[in-house]
């Protein structure tokens, strides 16, 4: 047994080795084996060790040196010296030694200790308190949120081709239809909304969708649609820098064009509530359905007095939200600027 306290040496009793009768097979045989006398530690040698270790084979046993053939310096007693533990001539050609099956090996590798129980492991979170900036790492393709565009059998994409049917009915003529989605707060979720619904409608085969960022001071179409170029867009379109058809950019979905916000200035945004029902009426030409991402309602006001140019307006807020006074002056408001609200849209998490 290995002992933890002396370092791996075995435990013996202090009254010498025990006596080893004769094997059966060497009855009758002389054995040359010299007188041992009991054990004496002394010099950091301990003797009386077997001379020879024994091991069974298919063959018979085979002998292998014990540390007593080593020729070891005498060992001092209170008596003198005593010679070291001469070889013991054991009989040849014993008869085999039955041994039990061998154990499976076990594959190598690295032990370690057994515990008691399972192991409770602690999930640990690093906080930056340095203030130094980080580099987000791009994601290549459409954003994971688009649940539709990447896995249209959950169930949430379910609800979104419910929304699609809702809003069908709503609008059943089969001319070009404008719709504006607003958000009552920020943080919403309009663009997440408004991505996934043109996501359903343009799988159809047919229609034509096209999505329009309106959404000038807080862009992400370009991005949540892993888009190239950002630049030019909606903004480039409006100020007269560049044609409709060079700002419109393709995307993952067949039958759905996206229009990026471009980049964005003070000037573009004063001008909307004359230029952008312009570019409405020549988007109602080339596209069967044109959905506008407004952002926050109040945030721009110029973009807002937009709204009577579109077939429908849509307010997305949280539930949470739904019963707070403000969401009910924004219905109002809405109606006041002339536009059609025909639902809302609630968003949870």
């Amino acid at each position: 047994m290995f002992n933890a306290l002396s370092g791996g040496s075995s435990a013996r009793p202090s009254g010498g080795p025990e006596p080893v009768g004769t094997a059966p097979w060497a009855a009758g045989r002389t054995s040359a084996a010299a007188t041992v006398e009991p054990p004496v530690v002394g010099e950091g040698y301990l003797t009386g060790d077997a001379p020879f270790v024994e091991v069974g084979g298919p063959g018979g046993p085979v002998f292998s040196a014990g540390p007593a053939v080593v020729k070891l310096p005498p060992l001092k007693t209170a008596e003198g010296t005593q010679p070291a533990v001469a070889a013991a001539v054991l009989p040849a050609d014993p008869p085999a030694v039955s041994r039990a099956p061998a154990a499976p090996a076990q594959p190598a590798g690295r032990t370690y200790p057994r515990l008691a129980g399972d192991p409770t492991y602690l999930s640990v979170t690093f906080h930056d308190l340095t203030d130094r900036p980080r580099t987000k790492i791009g994601v290549e393709g459409p954003d994971p949120g688009l649940v539709a565009l990447h896995f249209p059998d959950h169930p949430v994409s379910g609800e979104y081709r419910t929304l699609r049917d809702e809003v069908r009915t709503q609008l059943p003529d089969p001319t070009p239809h404008v719709l504006l989605f607003t958000a009552a707060a920020g943080a919403a979720g309009t663009t997440t909304v408004l991505l996934n619904l043109a996501v359903t409608i343009a799988r159809e085969a047919g229609p034509r969708v096209l999505v329009v960022d309106a959404n000038l001071d807080r862009p992400a179409v370009a991005q949540r649609f892993a888009l190239k170029k950002a630049v030019p867009g909606l903004a480039e379109v409006l100020a007269q820098q560049v044609p409709l058809a060079w700002a419109v950019q393709p995307s993952a979905v067949p039958n759905l064009q996206l229009l990026p916000a471009g980049g964005a200035t003070a000037g573009v945004a004063a001008t909307l509530s004359q230029d952008l029902p312009k570019l409405v009426d020549q988007l109602r030409q080339w596209y069967d359905w044109v959905l506008v991402d407004g952002g926050v309602w109040g945030a721009i006001p110029e973009r807002d007095a937009v709204c009577p140019t579109a077939d429908a307006i849509y307010l997305v807020t949280r539930a949470a939200d739904v019963d707070r006074s403000e969401f009910a002056g924004l219905r109002g408001w809405v109606r006041e600027l002339g536009g059609l609200l025909r639902g809302y849209i609630t968003t949870r998490t």
